[in-house]
């Protein structure tokens, strides 16, 4: 920038600055909570234009930290910048700081270096960068899909015939091989080494133990960089040498619709190659197939799945004879199977996994990234031997360890690659929208909303098949189901959806709208999300003929509890009639061990052992009563006289008829010991003499039998009267004494002597 350009940008930048302070303060007046809860539409605008400000302030905090070493921090929400507000202003401080610097060097405050002093001054080298598969904007490489022989076509949705041009090691013919077969409506190619994958068996050095053979360094094992097809024929000859090889692939998926195998690493015991499978000749890698399908050369692999597919996919290589440790970790029990782990435990190297997200498409290729490819197949066959061994000594006579590792290879080795194809009306398939529906966490979509969500997904997967680049360089899964629930019908809300955009879907955002208007009027009248998706928790699942054939869900019930059985059917209730046969009271006679009671009243009679006559005639004698037993009396009193002197109890003759009585007469505080005894004597005496009576009159009642003729009856018997309680001038209440509880803190507590209350016993 000019000198003189230097005052009209500060005067621009200030004024701009100025006025976005009044902005702020004016809205921070209003009362944003109030309105925020009153108008839907306004608290909508307010999150598109937090969430707009949120991703300006992340593209500037980006920026801002190019070439330096600051951290950027991560603003995912709004809360998050109080919590990172220490990064924001350490990114702040370095801007200040190089403006300092340069208005310093700009004003002569500092001179620049002459190119001699750069020359001579230290050389301050920063870590090495790579390019992160992250990065879902353009393409920083230029494609090399563009280059190849045989450029991919991702509009072919057809079966996917194999590469092959030749078949090494067949024990079937090619041409046999590559026959088109029809399953019904479903044509497709076999696998064109399946009987070859099939019969194959391990050497006879796989199942014998030895000990493992020790690694070499890196610094003294050759590592070659495979570049040509000169280079890859070298190769090739080493590796017709070798009894067990290594290898493994580096994999590249987001500029590439289908992806592209970046590299392709081998590994003998003495040698490692990293080979570029980007080259345009890259097809002709299928010469590897003389080792790859060799069955006695085994190829040891690690979590397999993926790399047969795509070594079919983009090579035309197949393997045969293969020995893959993710299988015999599982066979072994390990903890953990990734090749990490096998790395740390038996070689004790620890690999520098930032490198799984590195852009493999880079070339030249760095020399970190170069070392992280070497490291996944140099301690490989080392790591083959030590499991090897475990497998050998965990083996029994009915079970073979190594067996089990070699079928679980031959299942992985047998894997065809088909072309990723959706049914777009029902979302089934590979990368079909059905999945992504049935996990959605936000809740079921209206008629609408899963119109457009169908239509925008189809969408998305045409335009990543033009372009050539994987569907989220388009816009990623998360933005799916926004679209789908806000809707947008104009051009402004859509870019505030889609904030921030790709660059793909801000060229085609017409198109994308079109199709959200279209689909929006065509969902009104078209099936819910529920009407697709299957019933969930049923019961039981059963495809009719006609619905085989679209292999859609019908829920069903079953006829009986496959858990009670009919346990729990409904039954008739019994009928008066079936109560009364035989059968039901033996039943109940066997349920309730009672008894047998007589039937009749004669039966009775002879149980009980009285005749006939001898009830009739003979009647009983008279028994005298037996005197009354002394009841209690039911009254007392209990009086307080006020005095604490002593009293004495004297007893009070009474009338035969009645019960004695005790009184309280008021004593001499002077008493003597003669009194005393005296009434302990007569209280024992009347003791005795109420024992005496109450056993003459149980002995008598023993003696007596029960006259059950003449009994009272006591279901009818009449209560006893009972006996009137004494005049008094106000009810008795029980409760009285629990009312004179002290009234308040301030009004002392009377006692007043001489009260008395009488209960009832």
């Amino acid at each position: 920038m000019d000198s003189s350009e230097l005052g009209p940008f500060q005067n621009n930048v200030s004024s701009a600055l100025v006025q976005l302070v009044k902005t702020v303060g004016q809205l921070a007046a209003e009362d944003l909570s109030f309105h925020r809860n009153s108008n839907a539409e306004f608290t909508e605008s307010l999150d598109e234009q937090s969430e707009r400000i949120l991703s300006l302030t992340n593209a500037v905090l980006k920026a801002a930290t190019i070439g330096t070493d600051v951290e950027v921090p991560a603003l995912d929400t709004e809360d998050a910048l109080e919590d990172n507000w220490r990064g924001v202003v350490d990114v702040i401080d370095a801007l200040l700081e190089k403006a300092d610097a340069c208005l310093d060097e700009f004003t002569g405050v500092i001179k620049k270096l002459s190119p001699s002093q750069e020359e001579q001054a230290p050389v301050v080298r920063k870590a090495s960068k790579f390019p992160s598969t992250y990065d879902y904007g353009p393409s920083k490489i230029l494609k090399p899909q563009l280059l190849f022989d045989h450029k991919p076509d991702n509009s072919d949705l057809g079966p996917f015939q194999p590469l092959l041009k030749t078949k090494p090691h067949a024990t079937v013919s090619i041409e046999q091989s590559l026959t088109q077969r029809s399953l019904g409506e479903v044509s497709s190619y076999p696998h064109p080494y399946e009987n070859e994958i099939r019969n194959a068996q391990y050497p006879a050095f796989v199942y014998e133990s030895a000990p493992p053979i020790d690694y070499l360094s890196f610094e003294d094992t050759t590592a070659t960089f495979v570049d040509t097809l000169e280079g890859v024929k070298e190769m090739l000859a080493e590796l017709k040498e070798a009894k067990e090889i290594a290898i493994d692939l580096e994999h590249h998926d987001v500029h590439s619709y289908h992806g592209l195998v970046s590299l392709m690493q081998i590994s003998t015991r003495n040698k490692d190659w990293v080979v570029d499978t980007l080259k345009p000749w890259r097809e002709e890698l299928q010469i590897l197939n003389e080792v790859f399908a060799d069955p006695n050369i085994l190829k040891v692999l690690h979590g397999s799945t993926m790399d047969i597919i795509w070594l079919q996919r983009d090579l035309g290589l197949y393997v045969v004879g293969m020995f893959d440790t993710f299988h015999a970790a599982c066979a072994l029990g390990y903890p953990k199977k990734s090749l990490k782990y096998l790395l740390k435990k038996f070689v004790n190297f620890e690999a520098d996994k930032r490198y799984q997200m590195a852009d493999w498409r880079v070339r030249p290729l760095p020399s970190g990234m170069f070392d992280y490819a070497r490291s996944d197949t140099h301690y490989l066959l080392y790591i083959y031997d030590c499991m090897r061994n475990a497998l050998i000594e965990a083996s029994t006579p009915e079970g073979n360890l190594v067996d089990y590792v070699q079928d679980r290879s031959k299942t992985e080795a047998l894997q065809r690659y088909e072309r990723p194809v959706y049914d777009a009306e029902k979302g089934q398939g590979a990368g079909g929208w059905y999945d992504l529906l049935s996990r959605n966490p936000s809740g079921p979509l209206s008629k609408e909303q899963f119109a457009v969500f169908k239509a925008i997904h189809q969408w998305r997967d045409e335009v990543a098949r033009d372009a050539d680049e994987g569907c989220q360089c388009v816009f990623p899964k998360h933005m799916l189901f926004k679209l789908a629930q806000i809707m947008p019908t104009d051009m402004g809300t859509l870019l505030r959806t889609l904030s921030p955009m790709t660059p793909l879907a801000k060229s085609r955002a017409d198109e994308l709208l079109h199709v959200i208007k279209e689909a929006k009027a065509a969902g009104a009248n078209g099936p819910e999300w529920r009407d697709v998706a299957p019933p969930s928790r049923a019961p039981v699942v059963a495809l009719t003929m006609d619905q085989q054939d679209d292999h859609f869900p019908v829920a069903e019930r079953y006829q009986t509890s496959q858990f009670w059985g009919d346990v729990l059917e409904m039954q008739e209730p019994l009928t008066p009639a079936e109560y009364s046969t035989a059968a039901s009271i033996e039943a109940l006679r066997m349920s309730l061990p009672l008894p047998p009671m007589p039937k009749t009243v004669s039966e009775a009679r002879e149980k009980l052992g009285v005749s006939a006559e001898t009830q009739t005639t003979t009647a009983p004698k008279p028994v005298p009563a037996a005197p009354p037993a002394p009841e209690a009396p039911k009254y007392f009193t209990v009086k307080d006289l006020g005095g604490p002197r002593k009293r004495k109890a004297a007893v009070v003759e009474s009338p035969k008829d009645e019960q004695p009585t005790l009184e309280v007469l008021d004593e001499p505080e002077h008493d003597t010991e003669l009194s005393a005894k005296e009434r302990k004597r007569q209280r024992k005496e009347k003791n005795k003499a109420k024992k005496a009576a109450h056993v003459a009159a149980q002995a008598a009642a023993d003696s007596t039998p029960f006259d059950y003729t003449n009994a009272e009856s006591i279901l009818h018997k009449t209560p006893a009267a009972e006996p009137k309680a004494h005049s008094r001038k106000k009810p008795f209440n029980p409760y009285a004494k629990a009312l004179e509880a002290p009234s308040g803190a301030r009004k002392q507590k009377r006692d007043d002597s001489g009260k008395s209350m009488t209960f009832r016993n």
